[in-house]
């Protein structure tokens, strides 16, 4: 009998705001990972010495047990929530479901299970809590639940320790910040480094082909942002925590965030997950915050774009959902764009000398069919008549195969050398 691999969590250490989980991993996995330790700094509104172990231990199974079913590893716990631990057998069997070509092992066991219960009493007025990036998906979930007053939770995943900062976690918080308090909502912002300790080349490499995904997508995202959310819910008495849709009914595309999965999420007895708008399409849900925006007639500014602390206007999804809120009749202005005063000569110049690195075949397959039908069918009430109709009347695939030609023409010999300099590597190694 194969002797399995051990994920061991040792210690949970709280400092002030911030809990550290210190943890140990048999020597034929150690490549996995690129840390012993992982942290999560909640902000001011948390109280950690309210939280028993077994609550504050789910941020960190959950961010790693993914990883000991694809490796076969045991995962070993002190203390666990009752709930949660017997909601990971479902959640096992509905990755396994994701992913039918591989097969999932591994074991999670824990010393002591708690049956904890979240207080009838909350001590915040969210009747939800949801996780919120700012963008589409982000704000769909939150107009649909505007009633319940949703506790705006961002969790920054890609930092070094909790005194550090990013330019994306700052712009992102910041942006979080004014939107809850414009809208009167609370707000939990959170610092971690869940996203770099599962070493992801490594995994691409080593398991990568076989699983068909990579570790971040397929895997994790989800399943930290939940977990790490779950000590929040329960300080606040918060039995709903609400996860926008990535992806639609009907769709192909399969992640770590889907129905199946995030809905098996249980905790502390009443504590579940919703993983909301899965009946949408993106273009469905540019139309309902566009709708939103007509009827509250104040602008309503969201930020899409994932490089910049502004919406660049220019990049593949700014592209994408400044085409999106125009085919539904928006005005991009309303909602954080730069408006150019002739959007049709802009953008024409832009992406001609920008068709090489442009991302058009994947937006062409995927989501240029549903904005060009939402097009012909709200046509009357497109103020931008002259950049739809453009927009309409190029082959943008076509442009994209003759830029790329004559790029490769161009740098015939500088791409040889690069080539042939690379097969020269590959030898020598």
């Amino acid at each position: 009998m194969k002797i399995k691999e051990n994920i061991i969590l040792k210690e949970i250490v709280r400092e002030g705001n911030t809990v550290r989980y210190r943890f140990e991993v048999s020597v034929a996995i150690r490549p996995y990972f690129t840390t012993n330790e992982m942290f999560v700094s909640y902000d001011d509104g948390i109280d950690l010495s309210e939280i028993p172990d077994s609550i504050l231990a789910i941020p960190f199974v959950g961010s790693v047990i993914a990883l000991s079913w694809l490796i076969d590893a045991v995962l070993w716990v002190k203390d666990i929530d009752d709930t949660f631990y017997k909601s990971a057998r479902n959640l096992k069997l509905a990755y396994s479901e994701l992913y039918p070509h591989y097969k999932f092992g591994g074991r999670f066991v824990a010393a002591n299970r708690h049956f904890n219960t979240i207080s009838g009493n909350r001590s915040h007025e969210s009747e939800a809590l949801l996780l919120f990036s700012g963008g589409i998906d982000a704000h769909t979930s939150y107009i649909r639940n505007i009633g319940k007053k949703p506790l705006l939770c961002n969790i920054q995943g890609w930092l070094k320790d909790p005194e550090s900062e990013s330019k994306a976690q700052k712009s992102d918080f910041h942006d979080i910040h004014e939107f809850a308090r414009r809208e009167g909502c609370g707000e939990a912002l959170i610092k971690s480094n869940f996203a770099t300790v599962v070493d992801g080349r490594y995994f691409s490499k080593s398991l990568g082909k076989k699983i068909g995904d990579s570790w971040w997508h397929g895997f994790q995202h989800s399943m930290s942002f939940i977990s790490i959310a779950i000590p929040v819910a329960y300080q606040y008495g918060i039995a709903e925590i609400l996860i926008a849709s990535s992806h639609s009914i009907g769709s192909k595309g399969i992640c770590a965030s889907y129905p199946t999965t995030d809905t098996e999420f249980r905790f502390a007895t009443r504590g579940y997950t919703v993983h909301d708008a899965f009946e949408m399409t993106r273009q469905d849900k540019v139309a309902f915050i566009v709708d939103f925006q007509k009827r509250s007639d104040k602008p309503y500014p969201i930020r899409v774009c994932s490089f910049n602390d502004h919406n660049c206007g220019v990049c593949v999804k700014c592209f994408r959902t400044i085409l999106e809120i125009i085919s539904e009749g928006g005005d991009i202005a309303d909602f954080g764009f730069y408006k150019p005063e002739n959007m049709r000569e802009y953008y024409d110049k832009y992406i001609r000398s920008h068709y090489i690195e442009f991302g058009i075949n994947r937006e062409a397959l995927l989501f240029w069919p549903e904005i060009k039908r939402r097009i012909k069918e709200n046509y009357n009430t497109i103020e931008e008549k002259d950049f739809v109709d453009w927009f309409n009347s190029v082959d943008f695939v076509a442009e994209r195969k003759k830029a790329v030609l004559k790029y490769r023409i161009r740098n015939f010999f500088p791409l040889l050398r690069k080539k042939l300099m690379g097969s020269d590597s590959e030898a020598q190694r």
